[in-house]
């Protein structure tokens, strides 16, 4: 009998294999929580207008039309920039912007992680 692959298990381990090589992995200090399960939808009150996620994921895919990009170039730029501009960066934020270097550059992604750490320095 033939073992199930865990793709994501896969790609996880070989990510921290690479991420290891190239920046020095933070200890893992604290113990993350659950993540708590959504039963209403997520809104974003804001004094103009409120952002719902279908909202979002609407304004989402019409930029990435009217840019004439794909809808997955425009969600790593979305994670870049968003996870960029935080000051403190769990290790979770940096494996999920590893994980979108390594999805936006393709075979090149070494060297796309390598300069967007070092530009973070």
């Amino acid at each position: 009998m033939s073992k199930k692959k865990n793709t994501l298990k896969d790609l996880n381990d070989f990510l921290k294999q690479q991420a290891a090589t190239l920046v020095a992995p933070e200890k893992l200090s604290v113990k993350t929580e659950e993540p708590v399960a959504v039963k209403e939808p997520l809104t974003i009150v804001d004094t103009q207008d409120t952002i719902t996620i279908n909202s979002l994921t609407d304004t989402i895919k019409a930029f990435a039309e009217q840019n004439s990009i794909s809808l997955q170039e425009t969600l790593y730029r979305v994670i870049l920039t968003s996870l960029g501009t935080q000051n403190n960066l769990t290790p979770e934020d940096r494996m999920l912007i590893n994980t979108a270097l390594y999805l936006k550059h393709g075979s090149n992604w070494k060297e796309a992680i390598r300069g967007y750490w070092k530009d973070k320095k």
